[in-house]
């Protein structure tokens, strides 16, 4: 019985998400059309005008510069070590969310894990395991400054937006692969529709904030968008088609 149920529960989860990501598929095309694409069409490079791109083109930009610096310098250790450090970080903030007591954390070579007791009902085993592959941590660290601090810095906010995403987004190409032991141990189906639906979150939400702000950006992406795609997706659709 018990291994029924649990067939039950993972067939159901991994629907209910593969549902939320063709959804949220739907949710980024609408923020890179509206937020994005009309703001360029709109302002262009004018980094003075309010709600401007420029800072998360410059932060991508940065990224790469500083990815090939890393390369010609020969200190690409140093890149692995926090990439390794920063997966390890996840896991164990993703933990505390959840109340788990953390009881070990190695970063040392290729040993590199966290330790922490999983509780009776092992409820949060799966964004805490595959939290690292999906969660930009240090990104979510500079939200609030983003939408508490001054408006003549939200370029720099957005920039540094933009530098941290591309170092998760350059840790999961590194990181991520199906025989991850991480992934196998969740089950590849439900990895792949978990991580596939909280990308497209994650990615639609730093589109949406230049134009609006932090918590508009939330908004739209978690309430107005879908709410839009589910109730009228005909009219969606064509409106999505003007933008391109």
């Amino acid at each position: 019985m018990k291994e029924r149920l649990g067939k039950i529960g993972y067939i159901a989860f991994t629907s209910l998400f593969g549902l939320l990501t063709v959804l949220f598929l739907g949710v980024f095309i609408t923020s890179l059309a509206k937020n994005a694409i009309d703001m360029w069409v709109r302002i262009g490079c004018d980094w003075r005008h309010t709600g401007n791109y420029v800072g998360l083109f410059a932060g991508f930009a940065a990224y790469g510069l500083f990815a090939i610096t890393v390369v010609v310098f020969k200190i690409s250790h140093n890149l692995n070590w926090l990439m390794k450090f920063t997966h390890e970080l996840t896991h164990t903030l993703m933990a505390l969310l959840f109340f788990k007591k953390i009881s070990e954390f190695v970063v040392k070579g290729r040993e590199c894990y966290v330790n922490y007791k999983p509780g009776k009902y092992g409820i949060g085993y799966i964004p805490i395991t595959l939290s690292p592959y999906c969660i930009p941590i240090y990104t979510f660290m500079i939200f609030p400054f983003r939408f508490a601090g001054d408006s003549h810095y939200m370029i720099i906010f957005d920039a540094l937006i933009a530098f941290t995403y591309a170092f998760h987004l350059h840790s999961f190409i590194k990181q991520t692969r199906l025989t991850q032991s991480d992934i196998e141990n969740c089950g590849i189906a439900r990895s792949v529709s978990f991580l596939s639906f909280t990308h497209l979150a994650v990615a639609s939400v730093i589109l949406a904030t230049p134009k609006g702000g932090v918590l508009k950006a939330v908004g739209r992406i978690f309430f107005e968008y879908p709410l839009r795609i589910l109730t009228d997706p005909l009219g969606w659709a064509r409106e999505i088609i003007m933008y391109f």
